[in-house]
């Protein structure tokens, strides 16, 4: 009988677990692959870099070659008109942006495993709760594709980062990432909301009663 309970009590949020542990798989699967591919990985990196470095500086040099040879008529509109940008200077949080390719590479699998771990132990959680089975079964799609769908950006974002820079790639994925994120931080905000109105008693109200099975005076 414990055994049927206890199918029981899980059966609303299965595909949340399902999904959360398919988080955990590939946060591990992931850091395999990190660990085995690290040098080809980063050295990769690197050799875009340089590659890109010596293209900007070359057409840097170009523009510079151009300017001068339109000093007299730049002059004359300003000393600032038609400056170069400065291309070989593109924001990088660690001052290599191969290395910030590597870090956000490497936070694609500590997200999958922290996420994966903490919508397991909460969708296990929301389980013993007095929640209707509509919203159980809710949790359990928002808990598990947020959990899934974020690290995904950040390994996205960290494949684009030497070719686009540290700030357009991570503005590439925004997409992805914003929802992913919504998510998850709407899911913790109700799982904490579910846990202070069955703590204060508050969830027999008229106002949050519909969101949870009725409760008899025998389970009282």
């Amino acid at each position: 009988m414990t055994e049927i309970r206890d199918r029981e009590i899980i059966q609303f949020v299965r595909h949340g677990l399902l999904l959360s542990v398919m988080a955990l798989i590939a946060g591990l699967s992931w850091a395999g692959y990190l660990a085995t591919h690290h040098e080809q990985l980063h050295g990769g990196f690197e050799q875009q870099e340089a590659v890109l470095k010596a293209r900007e500086r070359r057409q840097q040099t170009s523009m510079h070659v151009a300017l001068l040879r339109e000093a007299p008529r730049a002059h004359a509109h300003g000393a600032h008109d038609g400056e170069p940008p400065d291309i070989l200077h593109r924001h990088s949080h660690s001052g290599s942006l191969a290395m910030d390719a590597m870090q956000r590479l490497m936070r694609g699998h500590i997200h999958w495993m922290g996420l994966g771990i903490l919508s397991t132990v909460l969708l296990l959680i929301v389980a013993c709760t007095s929640l209707k089975a509509v919203w159980k079964k809710t949790l359990g799609w928002t808990f598990g594709i947020g959990s899934l769908a974020y690290p995904v950006a950040w390994i996205v974002m960290g494949f684009r980062t030497v070719t686009m820079g540290s700030e357009t790639a991570e503005a590439s994925v925004m997409w992805l990432f914003i929802p992913a994120a919504g998510l998850v931080l709407a899911s913790l905000i109700a799982v904490f909301g579910i846990l202070l109105l069955e703590i204060t008693g508050w969830h027999t109200h008229p106002s949050f009663s519909r969101f949870f099975e009725p409760t008899t005076a025998s389970e009282e």
